[in-house]
């Protein structure tokens, strides 16, 4: 159930943001990148609106988001007692 990095669940959600303004390109003047099923923001959105447990996490402010690194380091910290939450994004 793992959500990778060439997951097309998130084909439909890409879609839709592809409708607005500006096609695939629509954020490439912030982000330097075009819409795709590849980037880690569409797979959020996608998680946070099909997976229950994400939104609930999400909406009581206790969901994180990150990096294999970030889920070792917090892992290697504590985890759920104490860990850190590190990541670049």
């Amino acid at each position: 159930k793992a959500i990778v990095w060439l997951d097309t669940r998130t084909s439909e959600t890409v879609g839709k943001l592809c409708k607005g303004q500006g096609g695939k390109d629509r954020f490439r003047a912030k982000t330097g990148l075009p819409i795709s099923t590849y980037f880690s923001a569409v797979k959020m959105k996608w998680l946070i609106d099909n997976v229950p447990e994400v939104k609930k996490a999400v909406d009581s402010k206790t969901c994180m988001f990150g990096t294999i690194e970030s889920w070792l380091i917090y892992n290697l910290t504590g985890g759920r007692n104490g860990g850190l939450h590190i990541t670049d994004i």
